[in-house]
């Protein structure tokens, strides 16, 4: 079997690793990263050991799940510690630039600290794996963050995904206001915003977007507050 190496560079946001993940199996691939003692730093190196691919060319696939992994179980242990823009080298092997932004896990209120080897434990038991397509409540709803955190910060966006996840976690206090307003922007009915959101050039956006914001930052911890109960209950 081929042992592939590449060379991270994660240029940091705002929140620092407190813990990190070493390795993760992937079936008969398994993937080792070589973290730094100092994660403080604005950039973090990290190498990446894939072994067991039989074909290299889909090695890249798995250096990209492996940080996908990491996003959420950091995440899921300390809200907003791990975020940034994630670069790859690998010789002739390339793969794309990654970036994940925490602002999910930041805006939501009330959220604790989870044991990072729990938190492992009850995401390996997901058997997620390889899988791409969502085959659980707790697959879909962490499929949903993923989509928030891969793409730029977008209300419409974070209250359709964050109404599903609460859907999928059949979550109770999940207010009647995040499902109508899901409703509202399929059906384009909720105002048309310019792009910018730049309230610097237009003030009135504020009024505009103040229950969004409110009720997606509600809803993102009240998802993840039911992610991390049964975290801990069953990891």
């Amino acid at each position: 079997m081929n042992e592939l190496q590449f060379e991270a560079e994660i240029l940091r946001g705002e929140g620092v690793p407190a813990d990190v993940v070493s390795t993760r199996l992937y079936g008969n691939v398994r993937v080792d990263a070589e973290w730094p003692g100092e994660r403080s730093t604005p950039e973090i190196r990290v190498t990446l050991h894939v072994r067991g691919v039989a074909d290299p060319r889909n090695a890249p696939a798995y250096v990209e799940l492996f940080f996908h992994d990491i996003y959420l179980l950091l995440n899921l242990s300390t809200p907003g510690s791990f975020g940034g823009t994630v670069s790859v080298l690998g010789g002739e092997l390339r793969v794309r630039e990654l970036t994940f932004s925490p602002r999910v896990f930041e805006y939501a209120s009330g959220l604790e600290r989870v044991p990072l080897e729990q938190v492992v434990r009850w995401y390996d038991g997901l058997d997620l794996g390889t899988r791409q397509v969502a085959h659980s409540a707790e697959a879909a709803a962490l499929f949903q963050l993923l989509h928030l955190a891969r793409g730029e910060e977008d209300e419409e966006q974070a209250i359709l995904r964050l109404a599903n996840a609460a859907e999928a976690l059949n979550v109770a206090q999940a207010s009647a206001r995040l499902f109508d307003l899901r409703h509202l922007i399929a059906q384009r009915r909720g105002p048309v915003l310019h792009p910018m959101h730049d309230d610097g050039l237009d003030p009135s956006i504020e009024d505009s977007l103040r229950e969004w914001v409110e009720v997606a930052d509600t809803a993102a911890g009240m998802v993840i507050t039911e992610l991390q109960k049964r975290i801990r209950k069953g990891g």
